[in-house]
């Protein structure tokens, strides 16, 4: 049995969906037998093969404004790595260009007798996070009258992306999302039959007993001083600039330092208010995983500001580090920071944000131990993947696929 995810979402410095795919392939190398098949942008048109694995690079332009993010933009190359690799199931994280070539694999696959299933998982609310909230934030900066006139367009152009979202996620033969919030935000978009799958976090890496004062030193934070993290994109969506604003309004005898890592678009920015303010530092973006989650243990909070969360899996994985979380009531943060495990406060309200990391601060040890149990009870990989994979199975039975063909194939070989 083929898997395929199909992304635009996936380079050197992405965040949560890159997690997601990585775990999801060795879960399928471990676990089953499958092969897992890649389909994302790249700088030149290649194909990579290895242990049961297949990327598909295909030559596409920068997002400008956010690179080294680039967008499809050739539907016909997406449909040749499609035949080449041969999926029978494909899972779209992209849902401009990338769905209609899917669609018609589909079709064409089917017709030739090849049970072929698509599902569509909701890792973005991109109406909200890149129509809406971007196009509000760019009035806002003006008087009222047209910051007035900002929200109306807003709210126009967010129920088209929504209308137009809702359309590819009809077309799928199964629809995910990673919380009950989220879910609703497709029902919203008229999705029906949405499955809840969350995501988990691997345990043994994210883990307390990777903290390090030695670790802790390195980010330019002395041993009694208070070390804030936040570990993401750097860009407007993320409101990272609020936690900057916030960690100044903080008083001098709690010592705070922020610890920024990421690229993105606001990081020249961020650096120059780090100069001037001395208690911002901003790190780049870790590729390795492991030094990745010394630095989270090492820290004391997680901290984010971003409204549009659609699951938070760095809160997660901060949680599972031993980090309580100071965030906004807003997204996916809701779910992911219930009281005993941090903080949550208005959204875009700097001062209300340094309140709650002062009153965070003073019990983190006590929380934080709150937010290890709490991930070590509700969140894991394997029960992610094994949802997953059961959801799929039943899919393509019901397309035809006999069991003991998928059996054969390594389709029901998961535990």
């Amino acid at each position: 049995m083929r898997f395929c995810d199909v992304t635009l979402s996936y380079t050197e410095t992405s965040g949560g969906i890159r997690t997601y795919i990585d775990a999801k392939r060795d879960y399928l190398l471990e676990h089953t037998n499958h092969h897992h098949v890649l389909i994302v942008p790249g700088h030149h048109d290649e194909v990579e093969e290895h242990d049961r694995c297949t990327i598909h690079r295909i030559a596409s332009p920068t997002l400008p404004g956010c690179e080294p993010y680039r967008f499809f933009w050739r539907p016909d190359k997406i449909r040749q790595a499609l035949d080449q690799s041969a999926p029978d199931v494909v899972e779209l994280g992209s849902f401009y260009v990338a769905p209609w070539p899917v669609f018609g694999y589909r079709k064409d696959r089917q017709a030739a007798g090849h049970p072929t299933v698509v599902g569509g998982y909701f890792h973005t609310d991109i109406a909200e996070a890149y129509v809406g909230q971007p196009m509000r934030h760019a009035f806002g900066e003006w008087n009222d009258a047209i910051e007035w006139l900002g929200d109306r367009l807003a709210e126009l152009t967010e129920k088209g992306a929504e209308k137009y979202v809702g359309s590819v996620f009809d077309h799928c033969d199964l629809r995910m999302a990673s919380s009950p919030k989220q879910a609703a935000r497709l029902v919203d978009h008229n999705v029906p039959e949405v499955h809840v799958v969350p995501l988990g976090v691997d345990l043994q890496r994210f883990t307390p007993d990777r903290r390090s004062q030695e670790v802790h030193r390195a980010m330019g934070v002395p041993d009694n001083d208070l070390a804030l993290i936040y570990a993401g994109r750097l860009d407007v969506e993320k409101h990272v600039e609020l936690l900057v604003d916030a960690v100044e309004l903080l008083p001098d005898d709690m010592r705070p330092h922020l610890i920024l890592v990421g690229e993105g678009p606001l990081r020249g920015k961020l650096e120059k208010r780090a100069k001037e303010n001395g208690r911002t530092l901003v790190l780049p973006y870790e590729d390795d995983p492991d030094r990745f989650a010394n630095l989270l243990a090492s820290a004391d909070l997680y901290v984010t500001a971003g409204p549009t969360e659609t699951f938070g899996l760095s809160v997660l994985e901060a949680q599972a580090s031993g980090l309580p979380v100071v965030g906004v009531e807003a997204g996916a943060l809701v779910e992911r920071v219930p009281s005993e495990l941090g903080a949550l406060g208005p959204v875009d309200d700097a001062r209300a944000f340094a309140d709650n990391i002062q009153q965070v601060a003073p019990n983190r040890q006590e929380l934080g131990r709150n937010a290890r149990r709490h991930v070590e009870q509700h969140f894991g990989w394997d029960s992610t993947f094994r949802k997953l994979l059961g959801l799929y199975d039943d899919a393509l039975a019901s397309h035809g696929l006999p069991a003991a063909k998928r059996a054969a194939t390594g389709a029901v070989a998961h535990p």
